[in-house]
């Protein structure tokens, strides 16, 4: 793809339609403002195909002779014209339809397992255009496939092989059909037609523009707070420091004055503190009767630690107790 900017105006004349496919209906285009700019894109499809007629982008058409362009194709024309995917979805079929208004009628349920449109799919998809004015417009297609009708052009494998795809393949359609109206694409092309770039040109932001800048960098701001803060969860506010504790003033001295200690009293900051005078807790106790656990000799003389009976009592019975308490665990043995 190449790309070619201009600032305010651009002329098409200079793409001859016997080197290029140009996709715009009009010679000549120009913005309203220094807020936008004009982007002309160039895209090449890839002509290549196989013996039976298909490609990557374009396949041969049956009924013609000549070749369409596959979604693959599509979706490049369609990425070079800034066109984007509004919706796309799954609809009631058209027999469907008939059959709920008939059942609403009757108020009898008609038969739908053993109905030959079953199988029967709909998509409707909507993209959105850039108009060369700057603005944007919705169109909208919808594409239904016959399960019944196009079992009649196919064989038995060719069926099953059909069947799975047959909303993907729907879904397709109606989306080539939106970007065939859009850029005004012809069903089918010769290969030679194909072969030739197309040439596709719209209106985009100028992003040289200040205000365009502007705009451009509180919405990047307000999307990183989005990302990185909660937008539900206003933050709470910081709790106001309270202010440091006020030394009492001392009096001037003078030289008759003798510096006496206890005439001043301490600073808070000097009181000792409600657990300095107290001694930590040391030891190992345990979890079961609470008592503290110490050093303990085994039938065989060998002398435990409180550390070694810790260790061993997690292994095995996954807490610490004490001897006592793990010959009761034990069950007594």
């Amino acid at each position: 793809m190449n790309e070619r900017i201009t600032d305010t105006i651009v002329q098409l004349n200079n793409y001859p339609k016997d080197k290029y496919n140009v996709l715009i209906p009009v010679t000549s285009m120009q913005v309203m403002s220094n807020m936008q700019r004009i982007v002309v894109n160039e895209v090449r499809l890839d002509t290549s195909v196989d013996d039976k007629g298909n490609g990557r982008d374009i396949y041969r058409e049956k009924s013609s002779g000549k070749f369409a362009i596959t979604k693959v194709g599509g979706m490049k024309l369609a990425a070079a014209a800034n066109i984007s995917i509004v919706s796309s979805e799954s609809v009631q079929p058209d027999v469907c339809l008939k059959c709920i208004e008939m059942t609403k009628a009757t108020g009898k349920a008609q038969p739908c397992g053993s109905c030959p449109h079953a199988y029967d799919v709909k998509y409707v998809v909507t993209v959105r255009v850039p108009e060369p004015s700057g603005g944007f417009r919705l169109i909208s297609k919808d594409k239904e496939i016959d399960c019944n009708m196009e079992r009649g052009g196919m064989s038995d494998a060719q069926y099953k092989r059909f069947l799975p795809h047959r909303a993907s393949i729907a879904e397709s359609k109606a989306l080539m059909r939106c970007i065939r109206d859009a850029l005004g694409l012809a069903a089918t092309y010769t290969q030679q037609e194909l072969a030739k770039p197309f040439v596709i040109a719209h209106v985009v932001p100028n992003l040289d523009a200040p205000e365009i800048r502007e705009r451009l960098a509180s919405s990047y701001l307000q999307s990183m707070g989005l990302l990185f803060e909660s937008p539900s969860a206003p933050q709470a506010a910081l709790p106001a420091s309270a202010p440091p504790p006020q030394r009492p003033e001392l009096p001037e001295a003078t030289p008759d004055d003798d510096y006496n200690e206890s005439d001043y009293p301490p600073d808070e900051c000097d009181a000792p503190l409600p657990w300095e005078d107290e001694q930590p807790i040391v030891g190992i106790w345990c979890e079961d009767c609470g008592c503290e656990i110490t050093e303990t000799k085994g039938r065989n003389g060998q002398t435990w630690s409180p550390e070694a009976i810790e260790g061993f009592s997690k292994k095995t019975f996954g807490c610490c107790l004490c001897p006592p308490c793990q010959q009761k665990a034990k069950g007594g043995r």
